[in-house]
């Protein structure tokens, strides 16, 4: 289906994907949900109290950071031009071209600060805290590449730290995850795509959970295995790992709509 030609005048698409363009708004669509939901859940819970707990401001903050890499994110999707990988960004930021990528890195990196101290982190902790966070932005980022990738792997990380959350009930991973789950629907169909505004919110989330979930040795554990993946994102590249292993070659193309180019 051809979708209405202002589509293109006001969202960014992605127009060589199965040779046909696809709106890139799901991304900001799910911050949206999200934030709204947030917002709205706060106010009800402001009234029933007559004030905001200690988890409902933190997960204000944690709902304000993702609003921030979603804007971002939709700063880079908007560039006719960008550069890609992360090594390649660094190189010419060396040679004094600071680009989109570099700026909403940046930017990620003060919005996982600005959560990561929100929610009580403090000295050394906050500093890993902050690594795991954008690691994990950016690391959701590297695995949009395919309809429904970053979002399959976004819930199976999201339940996860709703089943190993410590004391959260209603926590920011418990809100996200039916409106991811829709999310996922519209991915796999091809209905639009999440774009960097979505999928480096979908990894922020994921790191701010792991950070208010793990110990210490468990976020140091975690950073090294974000880098690991970068490493192998910057080289064999995690589509060639996916396709490559067969049970993540099926989980990857579950769901999907068929590709005439991939064998069964």
């Amino acid at each position: 289906m051809r979708e209405p030609a202002w589509i293109g005048r006001i969202l960014p698409v992605a127009v060589n994907y199965r040779g046909r363009s696809v709106p890139v708004w799901l991304g900001v669509a799910f911050t949206t949900a999200i934030a709204l939901w947030v917002g709205f859940t706060s106010l009800v819970s402001r009234a029933a109290l007559g004030h905001l707990t200690r988890d409902r401001r933190q997960i204000l903050w944690i709902a304000a950071g993702c609003v921030i890499v979603c804007a971002v994110g939709m700063y880079d999707d908007y560039r006719p031009a960008r550069a890609r990988g992360l090594v390649r960004q660094l190189r010419l930021l060396v040679h004094g071209k600071v680009t989109s990528g570099i700026i909403k890195l940046a930017t990620i990196v003060l919005a996982a600060t600005f959560v990561a101290w929100a929610i009580g982190e403090r000295e050394g902790r906050l500093l890993l805290a902050i690594a795991v966070i954008a690691g994990a932005a950016n690391l959701w980022n590297l695995l949009d590449v395919r309809p429904g990738r970053a979002l399959k792997y976004f819930l199976l990380a999201d339940l996860a730290l709703v089943i190993a959350s410590r004391d959260t009930p209603g926590s920011f991973a418990d809100a996200v995850i039916g409106v991811a789950a829709v999310a996922l629907v519209m991915d796999l169909r091809e209905v639009a795509m999440l774009g960097d505004a979505g999928s480096n919110v979908l990894g922020f989330i994921v790191g701010v959970g792991l950070v208010d979930t793990l110990p210490t040795w468990g976020l140091g554990a975690v950073l090294a295995v974000v880098l690991v993946l970068h490493l192998l994102a910057e080289t064999v590249t995690l589509s060639r790992i996916i396709e490559a292993t067969p049970p993540l070659r099926w989980f990857d193309r579950l769901g999907r709509l068929r590709d005439e180019t991939e064998t069964p």
